[in-house]
């Protein structure tokens, strides 16, 4: 094994090349993990981001274990540099396991294409589909960051499951993440005439409240005003 042992400035003139892939969220050669509540779309929205990239000229996986890609042709149709990689199980009788197959797909991407970024829909998935170490999404994540490691990859990792330990075990894991919200839901300005000692006519998104104050809202059908300091 030989180490490579760099000063400070030639280190510092390597880091500022690389570049982000994504906003100012997914850097080149990083593992970054797309989250959310159950009611966001991120299958969807990981299909958006691989297309804006593949948009720059450069070549894309999409490792479709969720079968969402199927609901999007018209979005997938026309991108070019976007590869589709659904893993299969070559028979009924295959023994292999599912986390295997796709960490199989990858390096045969990575030793016969230039390809090295990825887009993994899911972790969630594939742990699903395995069985021992590998039925954990938290495994599966450590042995598909320790792939981008050694070959220098640029992943985005979709996580489906919304319990927080799990969250809190793959962000661990990687580099950055992006977090998808639900939309605020903002509750209806009562249709009676509020008084002037309450001024409360105008509504604030729900999800910033309370539950004591939403239970509050409920009972009074009034939506309070922020407050601007």
């Amino acid at each position: 094994m030989k180490n490579k042992f760099i000063n400070s400035t030639q280190f510092s003139q390597i880091a500022q090349k690389v570049s982000f892939l994504y906003k100012n969220i997914w850097k080149e050669f990083t593992t970054c993990l797309l989250h959310g509540p159950r009611q966001t779309d991120k299958s969807e929205s990981a299909i958006d981001i691989a297309i804006a990239i593949s948009s720059d000229e450069r070549d894309v996986i999409f490792i479709n274990t969720e079968s969402h890609a199927e609901n999007y042709c018209d979005k997938i149709a026309g991108a070019s540099n976007l590869y589709i990689f659904t893993p299969e199980f070559e028979s009924p009788e295959d023994p292999t396991d599912y986390a295997d197959i796709v960490i199989a797909g990858i390096e045969e991407a990575v030793k016969t294409t230039e390809v090295r970024t990825f887009v993994i829909d899911s972790v969630t998935r594939i742990a699903a589909l395995s069985f021992g170490r590998n039925a954990s999404a938290a495994h599966v994540m450590k042995r598909l960051v320790a792939l981008q490691v050694r070959y220098k990859l640029s992943f985005l990792i979709v996580a489906h499951d919304s319990t927080k330990s799990t969250d809190r075990a793959l962000l661990n894991l990687a580099n950055s993440e992006i977090i998808l919200e639900p939309e605020s839901e903002v509750m209806p300005v009562a249709t009676e005439e509020p008084s002037a000692s309450s001024d409360m006519s105008n509504s604030i998104p729900r999800k910033q409240l309370s539950r004591r104050d939403r239970r509050m809202l409920r009972r009074s059908n009034i939506t309070p005003k922020s407050h601007i300091v």
